[in-house]
């Protein structure tokens, strides 16, 4: 007796292990299908992820941990190059933030070679113009309730009322700024100021349908998907096909065939 072929065998093998791999795919294909038909309704344009694992997918989260001062009820900090009052940008910075203190009449920012004044209220004013060229600012401080800087001469100058002339003086009597911890939720509400509104939802329901937020290889994940949606289509025909001519002849053969 010859061997009997395992063609048809085979073929519905693998129209089940490549329906239970496509499986997955053709699931999130089809819910992410229907959630962008109706994308006005689940309002998915106005709906914006804070999810950090996501966030930071897409690379949407702080490279560097921030650096943050107390200036008086305020809180002053620099995260990946922008100053914030509390948790709203000012400005962009170009120089690491040495300090930040509530003097008078405005808050003081000490950069690495400028001093940056803002408003009680958070307002930037400008880069303060000085009688004296900082370089290499070390840090800042306090003293008859006016700034103070050391630069790595050493040299300590202190600014008049108006911040606008610094004289020189001598390193006594000085209160140095002290650098300030986030707890969780003052930190959490930075991050969130940081992101913006960054990351819609539709933008990830869209990435998702399409599999580009898989990265360089998730489009063609998902063309796979829909080759093997097809080829199960073509399969399960051909299987369905071979079964229905397999039950013909069996019926045939039990027919002609009975004792």
């Amino acid at each position: 007796m010859g061997k009997r072929k395992p063609t048809k065998f085979t073929a519905f093998l693998w129209h089940r292990r490549i329906g239970l791999l496509a499986l997955v795919l053709v699931i999130i294909l089809a819910i992410t299908g229907i959630m962008l038909n109706h994308t006005e309704k689940l309002m998915l344009d106005s709906r914006y992820i804070n999810n950090s694992w996501l966030l930071s997918w897409y690379g949407i989260e702080p490279e560097d941990q921030p650096v943050s001062f107390k200036a008086g009820d305020n809180i002053i900090s620099s995260l990946d190059n922008k100053l914030f009052f509390n948790d709203t940008v000012v400005t962009e910075l170009q120089q690491t933030m040495h300090g930040a203190m509530a003097a008078e009449q405005f808050i003081v920012i000490a950069l690495e070679s400028a001093i940056i004044l803002l408003t009680p209220e958070g307002e930037f004013i400008e880069h303060v113009s000085t009688s004296i060229s900082f370089t290499n600012i070390q840090r800042l401080g306090m003293k008859y309730q006016r700034p103070v800087i050391e630069t790595s001469d050493p040299l300590y100058y202190i600014a008049d009322e108006h911040i606008l002339d610094w004289d020189i003086i001598i390193n006594e009597g000085i209160e140095w700024i002290q650098p300030y911890e986030l707890d969780e939720a003052e930190k959490e509400k930075l991050l969130t100021a940081y992101r913006g509104k960054g990351l819609k939802l539709e933008r990830v329901i869209l990435d998702l349908h399409s599999g580009r937020i898989f990265g360089e290889f998730g489009v063609y994940l998902m063309d796979a998907a829909a080759i093997a949606l097809l080829w199960l289509s073509c399969s399960g025909i051909w299987v369905w096909n071979s079964r229905r001519r397999k039950m013909r002849r069996k019926r045939h053969y039990r027919k002609h065939h009975r004792v």
